[in-house]
């Protein structure tokens, strides 16, 4: 479980998720902001620190999702992305919140090539890519008033920044009792953008962006300040992100073995097979990533026999093969197929000998 979760953590594409890191803001040299996101609105604190509270560690966010005595108060938090998503592949994206009031409607998810802080136009105005319209919709509570939000995104290639807030189209009634000074917010925690594809990886360039992203330390009125020259003066585009990476896997070797290495009828290796094996581990030696071994059956006999009979051939010579070859690092894999996969007619002696074979295949990623 500690690896699964390290695993996932560091495949991560938001830095700094669950806003445990502090930044040093430049104007008060304290901690006062989570690195790597920043908030569009400077009037109200929204970075806390209490372990009774978060999600996860001993920092959250509180985002305003309205106000009392003005209309249109909202927060959203925006942070860039570390690497750049393929065009229509899958991403989960995960995050907790809470809320005392009643105002868990419209949390919204929008992504956007340029950066959200010198947007113009009204939160009104812009659809969030993915936004829950109901608290009962896809959102499970845990025993401390956190809800956990689960979406699947299909990404359009475009998206350079994520931001996180209430889209809520019109303003909330009839909550009379705010949460910080005249306005009410939600809390946020432990947020994450992570492939679907178990096989696509983060981008080799994610820890580079991750340090200029930090290095970005102004907050408070020297953010304002910059918002105020970009809203006037736009920003040069951010540079394409690398995208994320999947491995290319390449087949290094292939070894068929013949029925006729196996004891008539049975899944045990006949001894005159070791050498054949021997030979074909002592080359790969030190080479490949997963080995994965294929059995197969003629059609001679019921499907469940045939499913056996090729399985625990296959695992016979993955076994064999294991204990002749270093396994660190080196997935093992055996499947049975029965008589599913033929290479020839199961009509003539010839063809169903041909089909009665084990395989072998290894590869290595790039």
């Amino acid at each position: 479980m500690l690896y699964m979760h390290f695993t996932g953590y560091s495949q991560n594409l938001v830095a700094n998720g669950s806003f445990e890191d502090a930044n040093l803001c430049t104007e008060y040299q304290k901690y006062c902001a989570p690195e790597a996101w920043i908030a569009t609105s400077r009037q109200a604190d929204y970075y806390f620190a209490d372990l009774s509270k978060a999600y996860d560690g001993y920092r959250y966010v509180a985002l305003t999702a309205g106000s009392i005595s003005k209309k249109g108060v909202r927060n959203f938090i925006r942070t860039p992305l570390l690497c750049g998503l393929r065009k229509g592949h899958q991403y989960i994206i995960e995050f907790y919140v809470s809320a005392t009031n009643k105002i868990l409607d419209s949390i919204g998810v929008y992504f956007s090539a340029e950066d959200f802080l010198y947007e113009k136009r009204s939160f009104a105005a812009i659809q969030p890519a993915l936004w829950y319209v109901s608290s009962n919709n896809n959102m499970r509570p845990d025993s401390r008033n956190w809800q956990k939000v689960h979406f699947v995104y299909t990404a359009t290639g475009e998206e350079g920044y994520m931001v996180i807030g209430s889209f809520k189209r019109t303003d909330y009634k009839g909550i009379l009792r705010p949460d910080l000074q005249d306005e009410y917010v939600f809390l946020l925690d432990k947020v994450s953008v992570l492939p679907a594809n178990a096989n696509e990886k983060i981008c080799a360039e994610a820890e580079r962006q991750k340090v200029e992203i930090y290095n970005q330390n102004d907050r408070h009125t020297l953010i304002d300040k910059r918002i105020s020259y970009y809203q006037k003066n736009p920003p040069a585009p951010r540079p394409n992100l690398s995208l994320t990476r999947i491995p290319y896997v390449q087949r290094i070797d292939t070894l068929v073995i013949p029925d006729i290495y196996f004891v008539s009828g049975s899944f045990e290796l006949s001894p005159k097979s070791f050498a054949l094996l021997d030979s074909f581990s002592h080359k790969l030696t030190g080479q490949m990533d997963s080995v994965v071994v294929k059995g197969h059956t003629d059609s001679i006999g019921n499907l469940d026999y045939n499913k056996e009979l090729s399985l625990n051939r296959a695992v016979s010579v993955k076994q064999y093969l294991m204990s002749r070859m270093p396994s660190l690092g080196v997935n093992f894999i055996a499947r049975g197929y029965a008589y599913s996969q033929p290479i020839a007619s199961n009509r003539t002696n010839s063809g169903r000998r041909r089909n009665r074979r084990v395989e072998i295949f290894v590869y290595r990623k790039e």
